[in-house]
């Protein structure tokens, strides 16, 4: 059988609350106390590399960029876009509306040149790994990331259709859920790019076709429901991409924003105890991998187990 590996990927964001508005001033507990203190010790006690994708805001915030620095081997660093808080046209805004996609393709460009450049700037070195805010690529995308040197991008969550949320015909119903090169101009698509699309783990509601249209998609994300429910949708990609007959590696891609860990600080965790589940079922998705010996790698990592 092939072997399995998990990555655990980490939308890095400044402090959020109820309905995902941005604290005032911007507060960055999600990394002094979300990543430095929560975060990282339980990765470093299974030997897990997790990579934190990290928004502009986050850059643009010395101390911030100061503690990441200083986990230097420990973690993959990566980037993630949330246009308002990149140039060109800047804003502070309550809310992160907007989707790349949406922008005329040299404003997405620029966009995403901006924040490539801000974390060259923090680190001394090119980012690999991307994920879009509220997972908006489009049409464009595929090819602006590969011009600015990225290996992986991150964003398409299959058996999701993200059109009511404010994108119409962002959907990535019917997207392969293992990892592929992606068509340039059709992120759902397998195709030419030397990009690797490597998508979040997600499978279909358990339930026949009819029954699983009122049901949700099942994550890979530990910000609610059971440790066992969040193993078990581990163990059903894994078979579902073993009985695919495929011998390329399974890959795992567990998602999570780091405010999701520090009480108040996202919809996901209004409380203490709220956060330290959320830690817990991360916690119960590491012990699984360890006793199953599935590595934990950076995304960055994954063109490699392919060669």
């Amino acid at each position: 059988m092939p072997r399995a590996f998990l990555c655990v990927t980490i939308d890095c964001e400044c402090d959020k609350g109820p309905g995902w508005r941005s604290q005032r001033p911007l507060r960055f507990a999600g990394i002094s106390e979300g990543v430095v203190r929560r975060l990282q010790p339980l990765f470093r006690a299974y030997e897990a590399k997790p990579t934190y994708l990290l928004s502009p805001e986050v850059l643009h915030d010395e101390p911030s960029v100061g503690r990441l620095r200083a986990l230097a081997g420990d973690a993959e660093l990566g980037t993630h876009l949330h246009g308002e808080y990149s140039e060109p046209d800047a804003r502070d805004v309550e809310v992160t509306k907007d989707f790349q996609r949406d922008y005329p393709r040299d404003v997405e460009q620029r966009k995403l040149a901006h924040l490539t450049d801000l974390f060259a700037r923090a680190f001394g070195k090119r980012p690999r790994s991307f994920r879009a805010g509220r997972f908006g690529i489009g049409p464009n995308s595929i090819g602006i990331l590969d011009d600015l040197g990225y290996d992986v991008e991150s964003s398409v969550t299959p058996h999701v259709d993200w059109s009511s949320a404010g994108s119409k015909g962002l959907s990535f119903v019917g997207a392969p859920t293992q990892p592929y090169h992606p068509d340039p101009c059709a992120p759902t698509q397998r195709g030419s790019s030397r990009l690797l699309e490597v998508p979040v783990t997600i499978r279909p509601p358990r339930f026949g076709s009819l029954l699983a249209r009122a049901l949700q998609p099942r994550w890979l994300r530990p910000s609610r429901g059971s440790a066992d429910r969040l193993v078990g949708v581990a163990k059903a990609e894994i078979a579902a991409a073993q009985a695919s007959s495929r011998q390329s590696p399974v890959v795992l891609n567990a998602m999570l924003h780091n405010v999701e860990v520090i009480a108040g600080a996202s919809p996901y965790a209004a409380t203490e105890d709220a956060a330290r589940g959320i830690l817990g079922r991360l916690g119960a998705l590491l012990a699984f991998a360890a006793r199953e010996d599935i590595q934990v790698v950076g995304l960055g990592s994954v063109p490699e187990l392919f060669l």
